[in-house]
């Protein structure tokens, strides 16, 4: 499969990483309110960015506290570490549906 990776303005756009826009409005309180619409499409594609990572963060402020693992760097192999994450994902939902 095809992975991205959603990354702030420190990365350039290129192959893989998407980046924000610069020079266009970013955080979400920026769009909230009356009189703030979107203008164009990079503002529009800001805003989605800004939400799909906040989402991204809360998630990880879950696993930290649920999953003492991923309070620091693991020592385990960076494919092993992709299979973590999978394992905890699959436990917290299986425990908050059940």
């Amino acid at each position: 499969g095809k992975y991205f990776f959603l990354v702030d303005c420190e990365f350039p756009n290129r192959r893989q990483f998407l980046a924000l826009f610069l020079g266009v409005r970013y955080h979400l309180q920026d769009f909230a309110g009356q009189g703030n619409d979107l203008e164009n499409e990079k503002e529009l594609f800001n805003l989605r960015h800004a939400s799909l990572r906040n989402v991204i963060e809360k998630i990880f402020g879950i696993f930290k506290s649920r999953f003492t693992i991923f309070k620091s760097a693991p020592p385990f192999l960076f494919k092993t570490q992709v299979k973590l994450v999978l394992v905890c994902a699959t436990l917290h939902n299986f425990l908050l549906f059940t």
